[in-house]
């Protein structure tokens, strides 16, 4: 019976072992980015972006990070715009996993509603982001008042030479913009 407390207990510890030297973290992906270069995948040709749209930074926020960015949106009138995205994350007790953290002022909330409630049935845009390997996703859900949706999905995924990026939007009625790059750390 106790060879069975033993083995919970190694277990635990391999389990909660940090992560290896050699696994990125969230401060691997602290810094400014510019963009070098931007691909546009989309039907609608009207949006036109240049490689320094992809310009980035993130930085430290206590354990979690802010992000500016490029973000989509629809107008009104159906055509895509990009906006800034200026948003805080803190970590969750999941691990690699961070929750929108308010009190910003960020853009994305001015876009549709308040991220920080996040129930995108009451108008609110859902936002979270995870770390996975040397990938860092965002995403952000919400719902327009005719009841479709927008969803957008972000990924950095760290490289020798700096960092790809992949942006998409996908919208009511499978209308998807996929926005990729490639960025540097700016100064190197």
């Amino acid at each position: 019976m106790a060879w069975r407390y033993m083995l919970a207990a190694v277990v635990f510890l391999v389990g909660s072992a940090p992560a290896r030297a050699d696994e990125p973290r969230i401060e691997d992906f602290f810094g400014t980015w510019r963009g070098v270069e931007v691909d546009v995948d989309s039907a609608e040709q009207a949006l036109k972006l240049a490689p320094a749209d992809l310009d980035m930074t993130i930085t430290d926020e206590g354990g979690g990070f802010r992000i500016r960015a490029l973000a989509l949106g629809r107008e009104p009138d159906g055509s895509l715009v990009k906006h800034p995205m200026d948003a805080t994350f803190a970590s969750t007790e999941t691990p690699g996993v961070f929750a929108f953290a308010p009190g910003t002022g960020s853009l994305l909330s001015s876009l549709f509603a308040d991220p920080a409630v996040g129930n995108p049935l009451e108008g609110d845009t859902l936002l979270w982001a995870r770390l996975e390997g040397d990938t860092l996703h965002v995403y952000s859900l919400a719902i327009d008042p005719s009841g479709g949706y927008a969803l957008q999905h972000s990924v950095g995924q760290l490289t020798e030479s700096g960092m790809l990026t992949r942006y998409q939007l996908r919208l009511e009625n499978d209308r998807v913009v996929t926005v990729e790059g490639r960025l540097e750390r700016a100064g190197g």
